[in-house]
């Protein structure tokens, strides 16, 4: 047998660790993607997760399916984390159904799939700029607003922000979506100050382009040409963005806060 296949047969037939057990989830935008692989790696990890969603229940309640089939728990939990209201909401279910939030990954963007334009500054609205902006930034804010009160009165928390390499290293035609990632950098670092004697560390990964649904909308070309520019040539997948943050949220990462990991695939390298 290849050597190679009988090292990642051992790595897939191996247990997970139990480093989240006990601890509670709350995985924002969780149906799909780098959210849905983060919900499904804390679970195997012993976390208890919600699994948050806005319209895409089947997909949420797929993940959650997916968990208990492996012996986790999980719960699938409606909320638009852009809307002040729901967002209490939402945090407030996960409370009652699950116990308070130790680890929060702020993964939904507040965007649909087309909703962020791809196209040079001079073509572009104000409006374009503020929707993708306003979006992003209300998703973070809301429900990191809703959550750390409760991390920093008991003294303990983790909480990880999906933001994006286009925050340090921005593409033509990609402004909005650069501003935004660059205020998720600016805020995770805010709130890490602010948290950090509390005993609350906040943290941000920043991926290049990974190949989520989402990513259907890049051209073809655009695809390869951002897997040539990275040093492993290759695209990310949601499953390499899931390792970092869970890596960032768990007590190996105890002495990192208002940290932001560019995984990129040794893109900033060219």
């Amino acid at each position: 047998m290849n050597p190679a296949h009988e090292e990642r047969e051992a790595l897939e037939s191996a247990p997970e660790t139990a480093e989240f057990a006990g601890r509670v989830a709350l995985v924002t935008g969780a149906a799909r993607g780098i959210g849905a692989a983060t919900a499904r790696i804390l679970a195997a990890r012993g976390a208890r997760v919600a699994v948050n969603y806005h319209k895409s229940a089947d997909r949420a309640e797929d993940v959650v399916a997916a968990i208990r089939r492996r012996g986790g728990e999980a719960m699938a939990v409606q909320g638009d984390v852009t809307d002040p209201d729901g967002t209490a909401a939402l945090v407030a279910a996960v409370r009652a159904g699950l116990g308070p939030i130790d680890v929060l990954v702020l993964n939904a963007a507040g965007l649909g799939a087309h909703e962020a334009r791809i196209a040079p500054a001079a073509d572009l609205a104000w409006e374009d700029l503020e929707h993708v902006v306003g979006q992003q930034l209300k998703a973070l804010f809301l429900t990191a607003r809703a959550v750390l009160p409760d991390m920093t009165a008991r003294g303990s928390g983790s909480v990880v922000a999906v933001g994006a390499s286009l925050a340090r290293r921005p593409a033509p035609r990609f402004l909005p979506l650069a501003v935004a990632k660059a205020g998720v950098e600016a805020a995770v670092r805010t709130l890490a100050l602010e948290a950090g004697p509390h005993g609350v560390r906040v943290n941000a990964v920043e991926p290049n382009l990974i190949l989520t649904e989402l990513a259907r909308f890049i051209p073809e070309e655009a695809r390869r040409a951002a897997a040539e520019r990275a040093a492993l040539r290759r695209n990310g997948t949601p499953e390499d963005i899931a390792e970092v943050i869970a890596f960032l949220a768990s007590d190996r990462a105890s002495y990192l806060t208002g940290s932001c990991l560019v995984a990129d695939g040794g893109t900033a390298l060219a």
